[in-house]
C-alpha cells in the first residue's frame, strides 16, 4: 500500500470511529427531538425499518402527528439510510441522527475537495484563472491521491462551516438539511473537474438524483447553482451537456420511481407531492413588497448564520474590490456570491420562510468569506498548511464535541436560539 492509499485509510477509519462515537453519544445521553422534521423523519424510519425493502417506496405516517395513510409530503429518500442503520443496530430512535452525522461528514469532505480545487497558488497568482494549483492536474485528468492539490484553503473551508451558527446548530437534526448540503457540495465539485473523467460525471448525475430523492422540487436549487457554476467558471460545452443529461436521467428515476410507487400503492405518488408541494414551492402570486421582505428576512439569516465569515467577504468587497487583489473581478467569488444570492432569491419567491430553506447559501457565502480572507491574510492559509497532517484527527474531535455540547444546547435553549420568527 502506498503512503497516500495508507493515509487516506488512516482518514477514513479516524472518520468511522467518529462516527462510532457521536453515535454512542446521542445514544447514551437524554435526548428529545424538538423540531418537528426531526421528530417525523426519525419515527417514520423506525417503522419503515420493520417493513420489507421492496415497500421502501411508499412509506406510511405510522400514527405520527395523529397522521394515517401513506406519506407523500416529499420523497422517501430521507428515510432509506436511517432504516438501514436501524438493521443493521442502531438504536432505532437514534438511526436518523446517525445518518444526518455521515451525510454531515460526507459533505465536509465534498466541501474539503472543492475549495482544495482553488488551492494557494491561485490565490497568490491573481490572474483571474478559475482553477488554482490544481490547474495543470485538471487539464490532464491526472488521478491525484487525497490531499495531493494544496489543501489549505480546503482545511480552512471545512472549519470555516463547521464553526458557523447554522452548522452547530443542525449537527443535532434529523432532517433534510445535511443530506441536501452533500449533494450540492458533491455535484459543484464534480463539475469544478470540468468532468470528462466518468467518475465525475457520474458524481455529478448521482448527486443530482440523490438531491430529488431527498428533497423533491427544491433539488431546483442544485440546478440553478450548477448552471450558475457553468456559465461563471466554465462555459464549456462537455460540462453543459452533462448538466442537460444529467436532467435527464434523473427525470427517468423519478418516472421509474413511479412505476415502483403505483406497483406498491396503486396510486401515484407525483400527482399527491406535486398537489401538496408545488404551490408552496413558488407562489405565482407576484406581490413585489412581500417578496422583497422575504429576501430581506433571508438575508438577515445569512448575517447571523454564516458569521463570521461572511463579512469578511462583504469587507474584502468593500475595500479590495477594484484594486490590489481585485476582488470584484474574482471569478470564484462571484460564483460562491452570486450562487448564495440565487438560493435566496428562487427561496423568496415563496411565502414559506424558514432558516433552513437556504440551507445551502450559509455554506457558499462561508466559503466566500473564507476565500476572501486567504486572498487579504495570506497568513491564515499558511497557519492550516503547517498543521496540515493534524486536521483530520482535529476535525474528528471538534465535530464529536460539538455533538456532545450540542444536545445539552437543545435540551436547554433550543427555544431561545430564534429570533424574526416570521
Amino acid at each position: 500500500m502506498s503512503d497516500a492509499s495508507g493515509g487516506t485509510a488512516i482518514k477514513a477509519l479516524v472518520f468511522l470511529l467518529a462516527v462510532i462515537a457521536y453515535g454512542l453519544i446521542v445514544s447514551a445521553f437524554p435526548f428529545d427531538y424538538h423540531d418537528a422534521d426531526s421528530s417525523c423523519y426519525s419515527r417514520i424510519s423506525m417503522e419503515l425499518a420493520k417493513e420489507p425493502m421492496a415497500a421502501w417506496c411508499a412509506p406510511q405516517w405510522y400514527g405520527h402527528g395523529g397522521n394515517q395513510g401513506l406519506f407523500r409530503d416529499h420523497f422517501p429518500g430521507i428515510f432509506w439510510l436511517p432504516a438501514l442503520l436501524v438493521r443493521a443496530g442502531v438504536k432505532d430512535s437514534r438511526a436518523a441522527l446517525v445518518a444526518n452525522f455521515i451525510y454531515i461528514l460526507l459533505g465536509l469532505w465534498f466541501l474539503y475537495k472543492l475549495a482544495s480545487l482553488y488551492g494557494d497558488a491561485g490565490l497568490r497568482s491573481h490572474d483571474g484563472r478559475p482553477f488554482g494549483a490544481c490547474d495543470s492536474a485538471l487539464r490532464s485528468h491526472e488521478s491525484r491521491p487525497f490531499g495531493a492539490c494544496d489543501s489549505a484553503l480546503g482545511w480552512a473551508a471545512v472549519f470555516g462551516f463547521v464553526l458557523t451558527p447554522i452548522f452547530l446548530q443542525y449537527l443535532i437534526r434529523a432532517n433534510h438539511e445535511p443530506p441536501l448540503n452533500l449533494a450540492v457540495t458533491a455535484a459543484l465539485y464534480a463539475l469544478a473537474r470540468r468532468p470528462r473523467a466518468f467518475r465525475h460525471k457520474a458524481l455529478f448525475v448521482a448527486a443530482l438524483v440523490f438531491a430529488v430523492f431527498i428533497k423533491g422540487f427544491s433539488a431546483a436549487l442544485l440546478s440553478i447553482l450548477a448552471v450558475l457554476f457553468w456559465l461563471i467558471l466554465s462555459r464549456d460545452r462537455r460540462t453543459f451537456a452533462l448538466i442537460a443529461v444529467a436532467h435527464l436521467i434523473m427525470l427517468a428515476a423519478v418516472a421509474l420511481f413511479e412505476v415502483w410507487y403505483r406497483g406498491v400503492a396503486h396510486t401515484s405518488f407525483l400527482a399527491a407531492y406535486a398537489a401538496f408541494q408545488g404551490g408552496r414551492t413558488v407562489s405565482l402570486q407576484i406581490s413585489p413588497l412581500r417578496k422583497l421582505y422575504n429576501v430581506v428576512w433571508y438575508a438577515a439569516r445569512v448575517l447571523w448564520f454564516s458569521a463570521p465569515w461572511v463579512y469578511f467577504a462583504l469587507y474584502g468587497l468593500a475595500k479590495y474590490g477594484r484594486r490590489t487583489l481585485a476582488l470584484a473581478k474574482d471569478r470564484l467569488l462571484h460564483a460562491l456570491l452570486g450562487g448564495g444570492l440565487a438560493v435566496m432569491a428562487f427561496i423568496a419567491l415563496s411565502d414559506r420562510k424558514a432558516d433552513r430553506y437556504i440551507f445551502p447559501a450559509y455554506m457558499l457565502f462561508a466559503l466566500a468569506g473564507v476565500y476572501a480572507l486567504g486572498k487579504m491574510k495570506p497568513g491564515f492559509l499558511a497557519f492550516f498548511r503547517r498543521r496540515e497532517a493534524r486536521w483530520p484527527y482535529v476535525l474528528a474531535a471538534a465535530l464529536v464535541l460539538f455533538a456532545f455540547l450540542s444536545i445539552y444546547a437543545d435540551n436547554h435553549f433550543y427555544a431561545f436560539i430564534r429570533f424574526w420568527p416570521k
